[in-house]
């Protein structure tokens, strides 16, 4: 179910290119924007879907903007924030491409 964004807040994750920190900043009450550098790449992925899963949790979704030039491909992410440990799952094709973990 469609539900409103978080306060700002920050997170610090572990992928392959090692550990990297988003930072997500509501832009409205639906939507938002988080800031990632990763392996010295600044990238940019803008909030279009805020959830409510059955079960209570909260998934922000949208698009990996700026990723490029890193994976050369765009993806959809979706950062599960009450996973435990909270997770990022990037999507391709409608496949999970690659699952990063909370640090």
């Amino acid at each position: 179910m469609r539900t409103t964004v978080p306060p700002p807040f920050s997170m610090s994750f572990i992928g392959p290119e090692g550990p990297y920190t988003i930072q997500f900043h509501p832009t409205g009450e639906w939507d938002g924007v988080i800031n990632v550098s990763m392996a010295g790449i600044e990238m940019r992925w803008d909030v279009d879907d805020a959830d409510r899963e059955e079960a209570g949790g909260l998934v922000l979704g949208g698009i990996t903007r700026g990723s490029e030039s890193l994976w050369n491909d765009q993806f959809w992410f979706e950062l599960r924030l009450d996973d435990t440990p909270p997770v990022i799952r990037f999507w391709g094709n409608k496949v999970v491409w690659r699952e990063d973990g909370a640090a």
